[in-house]
């Protein structure tokens, strides 16, 4: 028998039939095989009836524990950079809106309560609180802020599912867009993500731009990198995409080292901040007490006065006393006691003070505010707090939520102000944050836009013990320094005060929980080392409206394609 395979019977080699990619496509590509077998997302249509739920919640879980330690009082700031990773990677491996949804919820509840677990310090120990409803309440605060991050993650798994891997590199729009929407929906901006990065002016100074949602961007920019490299990781594009992240970085560090002038620029108005420690549980319905705390603010502010006039050989006075928001219920406007020993404390002296009051309002209740009482001790100036602290000031959700009656306000139920207003002190235009205000980018941003060359933050964290709360406030205002170009002072009961630079360097501060006094300075409005407001503080958070819009417009766009792409098969 002849052999069919003999040379003799061969086919000819033209003749031939070259079974190749370019003529049997293969049913999987390598990129579809590669992303299965990493697990980095369901591409293949076999994976999508089994998804892993539990261990993309575990993803969920690392996200917000490694949020947590980027802030303080852990601190761990470089692990902001990758600190989003893991949910998105759980994202896109679950491609389902409501899964997903879950998951970034998990995500943003296990950071705020991480983060901001101090709410049950002041709570539990001032408020009188049963202990689980303590736990309920942050709890329940963890879940309302952490739904915004799932509806980041949402919205994202809608997109990877219809648009594919590429969709990933919109985590960062969209997750700007959670966060500024949690502001202007809860008034709360506590603990953005850009605010992990606050003492590293070289990375900061970028929210001169765009605030601190452009710090925030660039982080989950390098979460997202990293995930599309794996997605891609044997593609040109993954490689691309991930040597972006790294030239963005690059390029912010360079940035901030060419902005960042190597010596801080020194003021000419001296300025006198006391941080006096009083406590919070005291003997403060006894008029005596309340006049020893006076007195010993006044002291204290007295000796600062001298040692400046010491240091300066009487060349230089101090123009400004600053005292911190306190725990004394001050009425000003209806204390003449007060009234008297204040006025003949700034003549004695010839100085400012900037303190803080009660005061009455129209509605009978009262106001949180800061007073200007000038060198004549006469005719004052006052600024009524706008932003009011949940649980310090008003309760949340109260009149919606049972349980929520019985919870009270620590410093009582306070009036909303309604107005900014600017204090004139030597030639400094000064606006004031009072506490929880700095964490509203708005205010400052207003506050500079009127006039401001400089501003103060009067605060009192003693009311939430030695927690991170201190730190993370200052962390706040110094992203409020560097988004207006304006230098802060702020000034805290207990801790912790601080001078901070227009570029957002902390060039003091005063030990937490101790009795201090500082000798800072303020550049006055006519200097020309002031180059006046910065893009931000003129157009305001148009980077945060403009990632919102865009986010949604993907998803959008991802639905619609979708929708077309369904018509089209049906058509076939």
């Amino acid at each position: 028998m002849t052999n069919p395979l003999s040379s003799s019977t061969r086919i000819p080699r033209n003749l031939r039939v070259r079974h190749t990619e370019e003529v049997i496509k293969p049913s999987f590509t390598r990129e579809e095989i590669l992303s299965a077998r990493l697990r980095v997302s369901k591409v293949l249509p076999y994976q999508r009836s089994a998804t892993p739920f539990v261990s993309n919640l575990a993803l969920a879980i690392c996200s917000g524990l490694l949020l947590v330690f980027a802030f303080p009082e852990w601190s761990l700031w470089s692990l902001a950079w990758v600190g989003v990773a893991p949910l998105i990677m759980a994202v896109a491996r679950e491609q389902r809106f409501f899964r997903s949804l879950l998951l970034g919820t998990v995500t943003g509840t296990v950071f705020y309560i991480g983060t901001s677990h101090w709410i049950g310090y002041s709570i539990r120990n001032y408020g009188g609180v049963n202990p689980w409803l303590t736990d309920l309440v942050i709890a329940f605060f963890g879940v309302i802020l952490g739904s915004f991050t799932g509806l980041f993650a949402g919205m994202l798994a809608a997109a990877v599912k219809r648009l594919g891997g590429w969709a990933v590199m919109a985590a960062p729009a969209l997750w700007v867009g959670s966060e500024w929407c949690r502001l202007q929906v809860t008034g709360i901006g506590w603990n953005s993500l850009g605010y992990s990065q606050a003492f590293q002016p070289l990375i900061i100074q970028i929210a001169q731009a765009g605030g601190v949602y452009i710090v925030s961007a660039l982080l989950v920019y390098a979460s997202a990198a990293m995930v599309f490299a794996l997605i891609y990781l044997e593609h040109t594009r993954g490689v691309v995409v991930l040597t972006s992240a790294g030239v963005l970085a690059l390029a912010t560090l360079m940035y901030g080292r060419a902005t960042i002038p190597q010596q801080p620029v020194r003021g000419t108005v001296k300025v006198a901040a006391i941080q006096p420690n009083l406590p919070i549980q005291a003997e403060w319905d006894d008029r005596n007490f309340i006049d020893q705390m006076t007195d010993r603010q006044i002291a204290m502010s007295e000796r600062a006065i001298k040692s400046c006039l010491d240091e300066s050989g009487g060349q230089q006075r101090v123009e400004l006393v600053i005292w911190p928001e306190s725990p004394i219920d001050y009425v000003y406007d209806r204390d003449p006691a007060l009234k008297a020993k204040l006025a003949g404390f700034t003549r004695r002296n010839n100085v400012s003070l900037i303190m803080s009051s009660w005061w009455p309002s129209q509605s009978g209740g009262f106001f949180n505010s800061a007073v200007l009482i000038p060198a004549s001790g006469d005719a004052i100036s006052r600024y009524d707090k706008i932003g009011l602290m949940p649980f310090g000031e008003y309760v949340p959700a109260r009149g919606l939520i049972p349980f929520a009656d019985r919870i009270p306000a620590l410093a009582g139920d306070t009036a909303a102000g309604s107005a900014l207003h600017l204090f004139d002190v030597a030639g400094v235009r000064i606006g004031v944050n009072i506490c929880f205000e700095t964490t509203r980018p708005d205010l400052a941003r207003r506050l500079r836009v009127q006039g401001a060359s400089a501003l103060i933050q009067s605060s009192n964290e003693a009311w939430f013990g030695p927690t991170a709360v201190a730190r993370q406030m200052l962390a706040h205002a110094a992203l409020r320094a560097v988004e207006n170009n304006t230098e802060l002072i702020r000034v805290a009961n207990s801790g912790v005060s601080a001078r901070i630079d227009r570029y957002g360097r902390v060039l003091d501060i005063c030990p937490s929980f101790e009795s201090a006094a500082r000798l800072w300075d303020f550049l006055p409005a006519s200097d020309p080392a002031d180059t006046g407001p910065t893009f931000y503080s003129r157009h305001g958070d148009v980077f945060a409206a403009v990632c919102a819009t865009l986010g949604l417009l993907f998803v959008m766009t991802a639905l619609i394609y979708e929708r077309l792409k369904g018509k089209e098969e049906t058509d076939d």
